[in-house]
């Protein structure tokens, strides 16, 4: 795959990281894993998914007989031993039950099990991003750019959107927090701390999708008031305050990229 393709799949993977995490409770809590979200971060794995006792698992081979075997469930837990010795203590038979030896297995499994829960997701978090090259040209950055540019000259909505994920991607912007959030916009912008400790924000991409208007609020804030932006916005008086509007917005994210010459890490 490129680099567009590569950068897509990271998003999608953060994506889902995040949507997975906030299902997870402790064992106490009977929360419910989004195993359907699980499922799709697992198919772009090197684990292979096996059938075996109502269970979804997904393995992979270690040395010998012994694998990594994630079991789908509420606690996630990744264990490092053999097929055999997970169906035994996840789900053992009234056969295998009626053994000491295999009771006290199936009761404490703590000598097999890697991770549980939200370490299993950063272990498969790291894992899914650790080979997925995201070295970039200028050319790269350059087509880039000149999609995005095209897109918003279409109003093509979804288009524009995407590209400015790609380069909020690269950059290390975020969606806006509370604070920072305007009426009928979609803002992403830097989420930084200042030496007192303060978290300052910007700058700010901003996009309305009715209008098809994008801007660039360049300066960083501790707080925004949401009417003053909107109304500079509908006035027109972007420019007067530095700001960038249209596709001196994505040149503006072109250049903050080639500078900066990585993907800001996660």
């Amino acid at each position: 795959m490129g680099f567009r393709e590569n950068l897509l799949k990271r998003i999608t993977i953060n994506d889902l990281v995040k949507t997975v995490d906030v299902t997870i409770g402790t064992a106490q809590s009977g929360a419910k894993v989004d195993k359907k979200s699980m499922k799709k971060l697992l198919d772009m794995s090197t684990f292979d998914l096996h059938k075996d006792r109502d269970m979804d698992l997904y393995t992979r081979p270690l040395e010998g007989e012994t694998h990594q075997i994630l079991v789908l469930d509420n606690e996630l837990p990744l264990f490092e031993t053999s097929l055999e010795d997970v169906l035994l203590r996840r789900n053992p038979t009234v056969k295998e039950m009626i053994s000491i030896r295999n009771a006290i297995k199936i009761l404490n499994d703590k000598d097999v099990v890697k991770f549980r829960r939200n370490q299993t997701l950063d272990f498969i978090h790291k894992d899914l991003l650790k080979d997925l090259d995201l070295t970039f040209t200028h050319q790269d950055i350059e087509s880039m750019f000149k999609e995005a540019v095209q897109a918003l000259s279409n109003g093509d909505i979804g288009e524009v959107m995407e590209s400015i994920c790609l380069f909020a991607e690269i950059l290390g912007y975020v969606p806006a927090p509370p604070l920072f959030e305007i009426k009928k916009h979609k803002v992403w912008g830097k989420s930084v701390k200042d030496k007192s400790g303060k978290t300052l924000f910007g700058p700010m991409v901003i996009y309305n999708q009715d209008s098809n208007r994008l801007v660039l609020w360049p300066e960083s804030f501790e707080k925004l008031d949401p009417g003053r932006v909107e109304t500079l916005f509908e006035q027109g008086n972007v420019k007067t305050s530095r700001g960038k509007e249209g596709a001196e917005v994505f040149n503006f994210l072109m250049e903050k990229t080639l500078a900066q010459g990585i993907v800001a890490p996660v």
